[in-house]
C-alpha cells in the first residue's frame, strides 16, 4: 500500500480556550472578594463615625467648661452625663448603663489603660453630681475626662 494513498490529514490542535465565560470558581473568589471590600468598607466608616462622635464629644466638654467653669457642682454634673453619654455611644447601654458608684470608676478606669479617675477624681464621679453645692476647683476632673474621651480613639467599639 501506497502511503500516499491513505487518506490521512494533518494534525488539528484544538482552539485555545477563551477567558469568558469565566469558570464558576472564578465568580466564588471574585464575591469573596466584593464582601471583604464591603465589610472593609462597612468597617472604616464605622470606625470614622466613632471618632468623629468623639472629636464632638470634646467640643462638647470644651463648651461646657466654657460655660459652667465658674459653677462647679453644674460643671462636674454635665461632664458626668457627658462621660456617660460617651460611654454608652462607644461600648453600648448594655455594657455601660448599669454601672454606678465604684463600678463606674472602675469601668472608666479599665476602659482608659490606667487609674484616671482616682482619689479626689473618684469623688467627682460619685458623689459630687449629687450634691446641692460644690466649689471644688474642677479643672483635674476636666484634664481626666478629656483624657479618657481621647484614650478611646481607636478602641473596639460596640
Amino acid at each position: 500500500m501506497n502511503p500516499e494513498d491513505l487518506p490521512l490529514r494533518d494534525i488539528h490542535l484544538p482552539e485555545a480556550i477563551g477567558w469568558w465565560p469565566l469558570a464558576p470558581g472564578w465568580w466564588v473568589i471574585m464575591l469573596v472578594m466584593l464582601a471583604g471590600i464591603l465589610l472593609l468598607v462597612w468597617l472604616w466608616r464605622r470606625q470614622k463615625r466613632g471618632e468623629q462622635a468623639l472629636e464632638l464629644a470634646l467640643h462638647e466638654l470644651e463648651y461646657l467648661r466654657r460655660q459652667y467653669g465658674r459653677d462647679g457642682s453644674t460643671l462636674v454634673r454635665e461632664l458626668s452625663v457627658l462621660l456617660r453619654r460617651v460611654a454608652i455611644s462607644q461600648y453600648g447601654r448594655k455594657q455601660v448603663a448599669g454601672f454606678t458608684g465604684s463600678a463606674w470608676v472602675d469601668f472608666l478606669n479599665q476602659k482608659a489603660g490606667k487609674p484616671l479617675f482616682k482619689g479626689n477624681l473618684q469623688v467627682f464621679l460619685t458623689e459630687m453630681p449629687y450634691r446641692p453645692e460644690s466649689d471644688a476647683e474642677t479643672g483635674a476632673f476636666v484634664s481626666a475626662t478629656r483624657e479618657w474621651i481621647r484614650l478611646q480613639k481607636g478602641k473596639s467599639h460596640v
